[in-house]
């Protein structure tokens, strides 16, 4: 058994399907996935199953090519296949896909296969697992706002630098741990755990950690 919890946030499951927020609770709203796949919280905060991402990234993907009454049939039977199951838990974590269940399903001579659609949703899995570990939050550590692992630096000072244009070469100069790897792992957490609020002046919340520069003087000629 694995300790990830069933449920996750919104911002998680969207970006586990490559949808919009808005899209995700699309499948709440119109009734589209089967109960057993959320979770309905107060002040209207929603949890969603990791297969749920997956069927929202069907349910969509395929607007073009199946009706709705069709895609909801899909899913329908799917959880149904998947709740007959001694380990659905682990199923709708998707940390478990059992051999013996199929993702098909025939509709009028037409064979749907969700199967794809999971292996994209698991891609995206594992690069929540990896922006996990190479991001970390602490109370301890500047007031528990998102770090690299292993460091002070804030992930959202290096990507407001990078989205100001400041060159990779010149960060890793300030921050010679930095890796491609680090930098799409602190672009995906950050879409994951989006924060709050109104940003915070980066120059005034962290003065200590500004990018280091050379000045050059250059003396007027005679």
């Amino acid at each position: 058994m694995s300790n990830r919890p069933v449920f996750v946030p919104t911002a998680e499951a969207a970006y586990l399907a490559e949808l919009s927020d808005r899209q995700v609770n699309r499948m709440v709203d119109d009734q589209i996935v089967p109960a057993k796949l959320f979770e309905q919280h107060e002040r209207g905060r929603r949890l969603f199953t990791r297969l749920s991402a997956a069927f929202a990234r069907f349910y969509f993907g395929t607007e073009d090519t199946l009706l709705p009454a069709a895609r909801r049939l899909v899913l329908a039977e799917l959880t149904d296949r998947v709740e007959r199951l001694c380990c659905k838990n682990d199923v709708y974590t998707l940390i478990f896909l059992p051999a013996e269940m199929s993702w098909k399903v025939t509709q009028s001579s037409v064979e749907i296969d969700v199967a794809p659609f999971i292996a994209k949703t698991l891609a995206r899995m594992k690069e929540v697992d990896q922006a996990d570990a190479l991001v970390v939050t602490d109370p301890e550590i500047l007031g528990g706002v998102p770090v690299f692992a292993g460091s002070r630096v804030p992930v959202d000072i290096v990507l407001a630098s990078l989205d100001k244009g400041i060159a990779l070469d010149r960060l890793c100069t300030s921050y010679p741990f930095l890796t491609k790897a680090h930098l799409a792992a602190a672009r995906t957490y950050m879409q994951v755990h989006p924060r709050r609020g109104r940003p915070r002046n980066l120059a005034e919340a962290y003065p200590e950690l500004q990018l280091r520069t050379e000045r050059i003087v250059r003396t007027a000629r005679a």
